[in-house]
């Protein structure tokens, strides 16, 4: 398999990635809702919950970011997942674990903004609703409220590239900067 050129633009995010047990609780919640398509995608190792994404960032702009976010400090927090919602996509409709309101993802988000700015990059306008995407193909699902919420200890971001090229597509951590004061 060749990847493509590390020169060319790429598609980057920032995301939050939950724990082994945060993933399992996941996936139990999907399993209670009704109408479910026989492929559950995103896999589980896949799931995460998005800062920021850039469509097509040039080599530049990645190294300026991934440099950028090296020297980010944010202490370790927990997030809560707390209830289910359909969402409709420009691609489908999706199913997604909404985030309790949290002041320090909310701080997150906002430096991850601003370094994405430094970076010479033009964050989303639109405010930002933190949420993990559970399930793609979402279309007759029967979502059901979640018993407790899901919750991890958030110790580090991750700067990953969406590699749409790769079959099956696949994500590559660029970066990993763990959570430090």
């Amino acid at each position: 398999m060749t990847s493509p050129d590390a020169a060319a633009p790429r598609r980057l995010f920032t995301a939050l990635v939950p724990d082994a047990a945060a993933r399992a609780a996941i996936a139990l919640v999907r399993q209670q809702w009704g109408g479910l398509p026989e492929r559950l995608k995103p896999a589980p190792e896949r799931m995460h919950l998005t800062l920021q994404f850039f469509n097509a960032v040039d080599a530049a702009r990645e190294a300026a970011w991934r440099d950028a976010l090296a020297a980010l400090r944010f202490a370790p927090f927990e997030v809560q997942l707390t209830r289910a919602e359909l969402w409709h996509a420009p691609h489908g409709t999706i199913a997604v674990l909404r985030a309790a309101p949290s002041e320090a993802l909310a701080a997150l988000h906002a430096a991850t903004d601003e370094i994405a700015r430094v970076a010479g990059l033009t964050p989303e306008a639109r405010p930002f609703k933190p949420h993990l995407t559970a399930l793609r193909r979402a279309e007759g699902v029967r979502l059901a409220r979640l018993a407790a919420p899901v919750r991890w200890r958030v110790q580090a971001l991750e700067l990953l590239w969406s590699d749409l090229t790769a079959r099956p597509p696949a994500y590559h951590v660029l970066g990993h900067f763990d959570a430090r004061l």
